[in-house]
């Protein structure tokens, strides 16, 4: 059955949700704008290693608020805080009024995060459609590409109108205003009625679910990820590549500012460089930062729809993708060259190529992890994946920070490189015939 199968407005409304979420106009100068505001890069750090923290902690109680308190308050909850997140950056001055600002916007991400998913999903599974649920999700996550390209677009030639970029956070405020009355037209068939189940079921849920069997449950599977290599291997993976990524992404648009100002500075003084232009930024700036961006967007989904070719490259029975590592590598050190020279074109290429590398070891990671982790434990080993992932993150961001303010620009970008390094020293051999791959 097609989506067209779907009602249009529902799917309307669905698509238009992903849509005005990713216009996110400030994203691309977050880290610029806050240089502006008289944050240093440690500081910068620290805003992002609290969002981090904030979403990670709440990841699971929003969860159950979304489930109890219904799915479209805690939507609108969550776009609220969005929006007073928004409303703090713009009159931020200052680490101690940026603070609350990540607060809400790591409480913004933890309740929606998952949510509207599941309601596309109820959604479906009351109307009989749940075998169109891959069909419909693709559908609507295409209009959030198309409103992250749009929203790029956007945001240049507003950065190219301004006088202060910091009013890019007001001016996001409109379409996440047009998302909360989007998500209060929602019908009641998204919500799941959580007292629906039968008493036996709930007897049955309420032993498994006791919080001394739940820790219990969580510590025995962290054991087990910390005694089986794979699973070890898998979290370590994880944690560099994805740390990695979270890393450079703030980086990237101060190099390409760097590069456009109309004087050459020495990216050892890229804070202070960009103190004074951080409220305006010269045309070649802007739109270097809107086309490498755009290409970013571009190239990120060009690699997830080739992640089973880019996987396809690897040897036959590989535990591990050393051909992508190496090209992950070549990236970063492409990136690491241009920086350090100041070369724009190098640069450049290691910021898309690694973009479209990163998005194409996700799947085939997913892929891995699903082999390697044994299938009555694969939610709570994905969640210490997570929580592994966050608090490396939440550890990273604030030292690289310090370590660019110390020591310029480009040692964030041999950081990420050293980081890249150590996982051609993770173990990649192959399970021998017979053996368990979990424990490979």
């Amino acid at each position: 059955m097609s989506v067209d199968a779907v009602r249009p407005s529902m799917l309307f409304r669905f698509s238009l949700y992903g849509f005005l979420k990713n216009q996110l106009y400030f994203e691309p100068f977050f880290a610029i704008i806050l240089l502006g505001r008289g944050l240093d890069f440690f500081e910068i750090g620290v805003v992002f290693a609290v969002a981090d923290v904030v979403t990670n902690v709440l990841e699971v109680p929003s969860g159950w608020v979304a489930d109890h308190w219904g799915r479209r308050r805690s939507m609108i909850l969550s776009f609220s805080a969005y929006l007073a997140s928004f409303v703090g950056y713009a009159f931020a001055d200052g680490l101690g009024w940026c603070i609350p600002a990540a607060v809400c916007f790591g409480v913004g991400e933890a309740f929606r995060s998952g949510t509207h998913k599941s309601m596309i999903f109820e959604w479906l599974r009351k109307r009989g459609r749940l075998a169109e649920r891959t069909r419909v999700y693709g559908f609507t996550r295409s209009w959030s590409q198309i409103g992250s390209a749009v929203a790029v677009v956007i945001s240049a030639g507003l950065a190219l109108w301004m006088t202060q970029l910091r009013w890019l956070f007001l001016i996001a405020c409109v379409p996440y205003v047009l998302g909360l009355l989007n998500l209060w037209s929602y019908p009641d068939e998204v919500e799941h009625h959580v007292g629906s189940t039968s008493a036996g079921a709930g007897s049955t849920s309420a032993g498994a679910g006791s919080p001394s069997a739940g820790h219990e449950g969580f510590f025995a599977t962290l054991a087990l990820v910390f005694s089986r290599p794979g699973l070890r291997r898998l979290v370590l993976e994880s944690c560099a590549v994805q740390g990695v990524e979270k890393l450079l992404k703030p980086y990237i648009p101060v190099f390409l500012a760097l590069a456009g100002l109309p004087v050459v500075l020495e990216l050892s003084q890229a804070g202070g460089g960009l103190h004074d232009a951080a409220d305006r930024l010269p045309v070649q700036s802007v739109l270097w930062i809107a086309v490498v961006v755009a290409c970013l967007h571009l190239f990120s989904a060009l690699g997830s729809r080739q992640a089973h070719r880019i996987a396809a490259l690897e040897a036959p029975g590989a535990r591990v993708p050393r051909r992508l590592w190496t090209g992950v590598f070549v990236m970063i050190s492409l990136q690491v060259v241009g920086v350090g020279l100041g070369s724009f074109l190098p640069a450049a290429i290691g910021f898309v190529g690694f973009a479209f590398l990163f998005n194409a070891w996700r799947p085939a990671f997913l892929t891995r992890f699903d082999v390697d982790t044994p299938p009555d434990r694969q939610a709570t080993i994905l969640s210490i994946e997570s929580q592994a992932n966050t608090a490396f993150s939440a550890i990273l961001a604030p030292l690289g920070g310090a370590m660019v303010d110390r020591w310029g620009l480009p040692i964030i970008f041999i950081l990420c490189l050293a980081i890249v390094a150590t996982l051609f020293g993770l173990r990649g051999d192959a399970p021998a015939a017979g053996r368990d791959p979990e424990n490979a």
